[in-house]
């Protein structure tokens, strides 16, 4: 259950400020144009990817629903046309064609063609065709999917022999990864998500930064390294990997995880995603609100000491996270009426019991408002640690000063009372403690 900090959807939200003009002017030869039946609006725009958000790029004048991109002003690229980044689709721009638009303003972008530019007429059937399937077959049981997965292993195999790279580029992003099982240490993990995410991913290629489905794929990689990777290893590792790639690439790549940390409500992730991602795009114009994130969480960084909390126990008593200071120590934030923190209690209450005895505590801070919901929860589940709240739920004075978002949320300190990591849970807290007690 969660409480979305103002830094959710940053990789999403707003328009920046790139913007290589008007193509008001039509005495040049036009790169791209349109003819749109009930076309009404004052202007159609172009929207470039910039690692994670459309941002403007040129807009063209609308008279009697046709509009004119001139080609001086558009450099070649792979863009967004439409009325907003909510309202569009994609067309490719090249000194080889002149596509132009054909169609209604009724259901336009789910209906409209392209004429004089055969690479745009493929790629529009290639992402409508497979998106359709991909619908079908979720609405299908296992057992029926596969007449719709065969389409779509066609249309794939075609594209993937497709004479312009962009299509061939599709038809590896449309695949899902080829999972297999990873070995048990981190670096095997580490080597079997890229492997299933990348193997033979055209990396070199100029046009990899500008396709959108370049940063969904990285957000999914990002999401499965997050929840089977230690914090630490992952971060090295992918420090490691990005370090020899472009700048627009990198920025991608950043952007991307620091989305899947968001998610996941991995601080120490996004902190460092949000660094590397301001050194490779320093001009990115979302670089006022990263920093703003960045100066918030300074005091809650990985190797800062961990705030105290002291608050009452249900017996009453002030029960304090120093008192643990010698052993690692496990704040868990949760509450008896948020489901995810219930559904993972069991997993919690294992681990305890294994570790326990070798140096491991956990310190349980409820948001809950209700004393008797609360102890309730508590021995329902097996909590056998130490539990504190002031039953103030959302504005909990340990919640404030951790600055909880959104729950089950933990924060690991060591035995010296330092912020070891943020965010641990499932897999990610099980390979941590292996990590720590070997």
């Amino acid at each position: 259950m969660r409480r979305w900090r103002s830094l959710r959807g940053l990789a999403k939200k707003g328009l920046g400020v790139l913007f290589w003009g008007s193509s008001a002017c039509q005495s040049q030869p036009a790169v791209f144009s349109g003819q749109i039946e009930g076309l009404v609006r004052d202007s159609v725009y172009l929207f470039r990817w910039q690692a994670g958000q459309w941002e403007r790029a040129a807009a063209a004048p609308v008279q009697g629903g046709k509009f004119a991109f001139a080609r001086k002003a558009i450099p070649p690229g792979l863009y967004l046309w439409g009325f907003s980044p909510q309202e569009g689709d994609l067309v490719w721009l090249s000194d080889k064609e002149t596509p132009e638009v054909r169609g209604s303003v009724q259901s336009l972008f789910q209906t409209y063609t392209y004429e004089k530019s055969p690479t745009n007429a493929d790629l529009l059937r290639l992402r409508r065709e497979v998106s359709v399937a991909y619908q079908q077959m979720g609405q299908l049981a296992p057992a029926q999917r596969a007449p719709y997965q065969s389409q779509v292993d066609s249309l794939l195999r075609w594209a993937e022999k497709h004479p312009t790279m962009l299509l061939r580029l599709y038809a590896y992003l449309f695949r899902p990864p080829a999972w297999v099982t990873p070995g048990p240490r981190p670096v095997q993990v580490w080597d079997t998500l890229r492997e299933a995410f990348w193997k033979g991913f055209a990396w070199d290629e100029p046009l990899v930064p500008q396709i959108p489905e370049t940063f969904f794929r990285f957000q999914a990689f990002w999401q499965n390294a997050i929840s089977l990777l230690p914090e630490d290893s992952l971060l090295s590792y992918a420090e490691r990997w990005l370090r020899p790639w472009k700048p627009s690439l990198q920025a991608v790549a950043w952007m991307a995880l620091l989305d899947a940390g968001q998610r996941f409500q991995r601080s120490e992730v996004m902190v460092v995603a949000a660094e590397k991602f301001l050194a490779v795009a320093p001009q990115d114009p979302r670089r006022p609100q990263i920093e703003q994130f960045l100066q918030a969480e300074g005091a809650l960084r990985k190797g800062q000491p961990a705030p105290d909390i002291a608050l009452p126990d249900p017996q009453g008593q002030v029960r304090r996270l120093s008192e643990l200071r010698g052993k690692w120590v496990l704040i868990d934030f949760w509450a008896s009426w948020c489901r995810p923190c219930r559904v993972e209690n069991p997993n919690v209450v294992r681990l305890y019991r294994q570790y326990h005895g070798r140096g491991f505590e956990i310190f349980g801070v409820s948001l809950d408002h209700q004393r008797e919901a609360w102890v309730k929860a508590i021995e329902s589940d097996g909590l056998g640690w130490i539990h504190v709240s002031d039953l103030k739920g959302w504005q909990s004075a340990a919640a404030q000063l951790y600055r909880v978002s959104g729950i089950p949320f933990t924060v690991l300190v060591d035995p010296e009372g330092r912020i070891a990591a943020k965010g641990l849970r499932g897999p990610a807290l099980e390979a941590k403690l292996k990590e720590l007690f070997p």
